[in-house]
C-alpha cells in the first residue's frame, strides 16, 4: 500500500492523517467483487481497519484493553 505508506510516512499518528491515509487506499486497493462481498465494501473495510488500528494506538485516550478484544465482552 504505497500511497497510504506515503500518507503517513514522518506524519504526526492523529485522526487527520489517518484519514488521508484511508483515502489513499483507493490507490492501491483494487478489490473484487463477487458473491460474498462488492468492491466498494472491501474498501470500506481496509479502510476501517486503518481508523481500528489507529483507535488502539493512538497515543491520547487509546481504546481500553476490554475493548481491543471481542473475547473481553464475550467473558464478561
Amino acid at each position: 500500500m504505497p500511497a497510504a505508506e506515503r500518507a503517513v510516512l514522518n506524519q504526526a499518528w492523529t485522526e487527520a492523517t489517518v484519514e488521508r491515509a484511508a483515502a489513499a487506499l483507493v490507490q492501491d486497493f483494487k478489490p473484487l467483487s463477487d458473491l460474498r462481498a462488492s468492491a466498494d465494501y472491501r474498501r470500506a473495510v481496509a479502510g476501517n481497519l486503518l481508523r481500528r488500528f489507529w483507535l488502539e494506538t493512538r497515543t491520547r485516550d487509546a481504546l481500553p484493553p476490554h475493548a481491543v478484544t471481542v473475547w473481553a465482552r464475550a467473558q464478561a
